[in-house]
Order: structure tokens, then sequence, then C-alpha cells
């Protein structure tokens, strides 16, 4: 395929977990031409083998980045996968115009970092979009997902962390919170989520509640919350999580039935809720 018949191509930007190869595997199939750059640290290395072109990127080589896509002609960019703390502080290597971006910004919360981004990026002619237009099928849809269902006292916990989890959301420092016994045990910061649900558990005498939502206002091409079986595997492995919810729509699970069977097996109701419920 010539770059000038690449009209329908697509640019991804790779982090971690499985949901850019799910992305890069959706391309794949549609018969897209896929470039891939994937983040040094974070990106899985089977990504190469669904790309037609792929290259490693340290985080901050914005130049870099900008001219891969525009070397393999991929205008269209989706961003998917996580970026650990790890990464940020010891393999960020920022070039001239990363350092520009950064200094532009009066805080570095991630929403003004992943939005002053894609302005950067469509200046130079991109299109940023988003991963649940590729992925629509994992979109969790309203309702209770798991056979297991909450107890009243679950329910209650979990409409407490909803409600703390969307204010965290509005300040953009996280997006989830853990609640037991109406208590607010942990918020998430730049820990992440399963850090933050292991820091609850530990201080809880009950069962904990856990929320994971879309923050207000959210740009849904980047930062989409996610969760999967690695999820579900470590919210059992405290052996306090029972219920879990989660934005309907808005929340993209990977592998959804596995993730729904670990639910089930560790007894944990997975709940999807819009803001009007």
């Amino acid at each position: 395929m010539t770059r000038a018949e690449r009209t329908h191509a697509i640019g991804l930007i790779a982090g971690n977990g499985d949901l850019p190869l799910a992305v890069a595997e959706k391309a794949r199939d549609s018969g897209r031409f896929l470039a891939v750059a994937a983040l040094e640290g974070e990106a899985d290395p089977a990504l190469a083998g669904s790309a037609d072109e792929f290259a490693w990127l340290k985080l901050g080589q914005l130049k870099a980045l900008a001219g891969f896509f525009q070397a393999a002609g991929a205008r269209d960019l989706v961003m998917i996968g996580g970026v650990s703390r790890e990464n940020i502080l010891f393999n960020y290597d920022p070039d001239e115009d990363a350092a520009a971006l950064m200094e532009s910004l009066e805080d570095y919360h991630n929403d003004k970092i992943l939005r002053a981004f894609c302005r950067w990026l469509e200046d130079r002619g991109f299109k940023v979009r988003a991963a649940n237009e590729l992925l629509p099928e994992l979109l969790a849809r309203p309702g209770l997902l798991t056979r297991t269902a909450p107890d009243e006292a679950l329910l209650t916990d979990l409409k407490v962390a909803w409600r703390v989890a969307k204010e965290l959301g509005r300040l953009d420092v996280g997006q989830c919170a853990v609640v037991s016994d109406r208590i607010t045990l942990a918020i998430e910061a730049a820990e992440g989520t399963n850090a933050t649900v292991k820091r609850g558990a530990e201080l809880a005498l009950r069962p904990v509640a856990v929320a994971k939502v879309v923050k207000p206002g959210q740009d849904l091409r980047m930062d989409i919350p996610v969760i999967g079986p690695e999820t579900i595997a470590a919210m059992a492995a405290t052996k306090k999580v029972g219920a879990l919810a989660i934005d309907a729509i808005h929340t993209i699970i990977v592998k959804p039935e596995e993730t729904i069977r670990l639910a089930d097996e560790a007894g944990l109701a997975i709940l999807a809720w819009t803001d009007e419920e």
C-alpha cells in the first residue's frame, strides 16, 4: 500500500494494558492501515505484529511522534492505554516541543496535559479520535452486569463512592473512590485504580464499594475509564471488594466475558450506571 493510498490509515499511540492490542486488532480486521507508536516501558511488544508501521518512542518525544505518523500517512489518531507513574518519573525525555507544552500549563493534571497534547497534534493536521468509536461493542451497557448483586449496605456505599468519584473527577484528580460503611477510605490520585483499591481495602473491616467513573465534562478521546480481567483480579486479591460501579456507555470493558466471569467467581457485583441513576 502506497502512502497516497492510505486514506483510511489509523495512528495508534499505545500505552499499557490490553486495550491497545484490542484496538490494533480491530483496525487490522477492518483492513485499515495501522501505524503504532508504542511508548517505551509501557506498550505490549505484541503490538508490532498487528501494525503495518511500528516504532518505539519515549514519553515526551513529540516531534518524533508527529514525524512517524506523517511519514506513515496516518492522520486519524487514537490514544489508548495507561502510563505508569514510574515511566513519568524515570523515562520522561521531553523534546523542545514537549517542554514548551508543559511550561504553558498552570498544573499537571491529566486532563489539562492530554487536552494540550490533543491541541498540539491537531495544530499539525492530525485528528484525535475516541477509541470507543472503533470498539463500541466493548462499552458497558446500563444495568447489573454480573449474576452477583450488591446487598443494601453495599448499594448505599456504591452511591457514596459514585458521588465522591464524580467530585474527584470534577477536580481532575482521579476517577476512583473506595467506600465502606459510608466512609470514604481512599481516592485515586497518581497511583492508579488498582493501588487505590488496595489501599482502601486495607483500611476496611467490612466489604468495600468501588466507583470508577468518567470525569464530568471529560473529553472521551482521552483517558476513558477501562476495566478488565486485571482490574477484577486486583480487586478479588484484596478479599474485601464487594461491588464496583462504572459509567454506562462511557466505560470500556476489555475482554468482557472473562471480566464478568471472574467477577462472578469472586462474588463481586458490577453495575453500570448513568448520572441520572
